[in-house]
């Protein structure tokens, strides 16, 4: 399924309003009492990580669309990461110019940005899935029907979403190499910029998606000690994995 024929099913908006209040829900204060190893992390940081969720990873359907075409030219940059090392030149003139952990850098900007690209990826899996279940009626009108869509998801889509995202987070832990890739990426796009007859607005607005959610992580993440950032890591792994394990469990 092509972005374009999901932002056109008629079921996309009413499931990404969905998938945002399940995932409010699942990190709900009630929800979150079945987990006592993770009482140590404050309120206020999961209502950050929620909204960070909310943001960057599943933006409500008109701001969605609006950065549709900049999505697809991110998917191009993580799938080509040479696309970026022809921006910033040789290798040799980079590392004189952010340092020796350079490469290490740019890997890690290209698995943040994965992160996106797999979010996105994962919306057309549950569209699809959800236009399977409406065959029998709407299954966005009930928790119900919402437990038998992510039933339908392949196992192995679920866990390399969460793993993504987990790889994501982890990044985040590292907020030296978090501002180096910042860097990098800002640098590429001003380099972009310089060149409109090669890079296109949308090329240029996917590399300020990633210098956004490179922003606000580590802005999310700086005020904690290094204890706290990997307890949450492990929140969000399990509790994205107990989530569908228990609606293929139901169903």
């Amino acid at each position: 399924m092509s972005q374009n024929n999901t932002l056109q099913n008629p079921n996309f908006p009413k499931l990404i309003e969905v998938y945002q209040k399940a995932l409010i829900f699942r990190y709900s204060e009630d929800r979150l009492q079945r987990y006592p190893q993770f009482q140590k992390i404050p309120r206020k940081t999961i209502d950050s990580l929620i909204q960070f969720f909310l943001d960057y990873l599943y933006p409500e359907y008109e701001e969605r669309k609006r950065l549709d075409a900049a999505f697809q030219s991110l998917a191009s940059f993580v799938h080509s990461p040479s696309k970026l090392w022809g921006i910033l030149g040789n290798l040799a003139s980079s590392i004189f110019q952010f340092g020796k952990h350079f490469p290490k850098a740019l890997k890690a900007g290209i698995s943040a940005l994965q992160a996106y690209v797999t979010a996105h990826h994962f919306e057309e899996i549950l569209l699809k899935a959800t236009d399977e279940e409406a065959k029998f009626g709407d299954p966005l009108e009930s928790e119900d029907g919402f437990q038998r869509i992510l039933s339908r998801i392949p196992e192995k889509d679920a866990d390399d979403f969460r793993e993504d995202i987990t790889s994501l987070f982890q990044i985040f832990t590292d907020q030296t190499l978090v501002e180096k890739i910042i860097l990098i990426m800002k640098n590429v796009l001003e380099r972009m910029k310089g060149k409109p007859q090669i890079y296109s607005e949308d090329d240029c607005q996917a590399i300020r998606l990633g210098i956004g959610i490179l922003e606000e992580g580590k802005k999310l993440f700086e005020s904690l000690r290094l204890e706290e950032m990997h307890l949450i890591i492990r929140a969000i792994d399990q509790i994205e994995k107990d989530f569908f394990i228990e609606a293929k469990r139901r169903v």
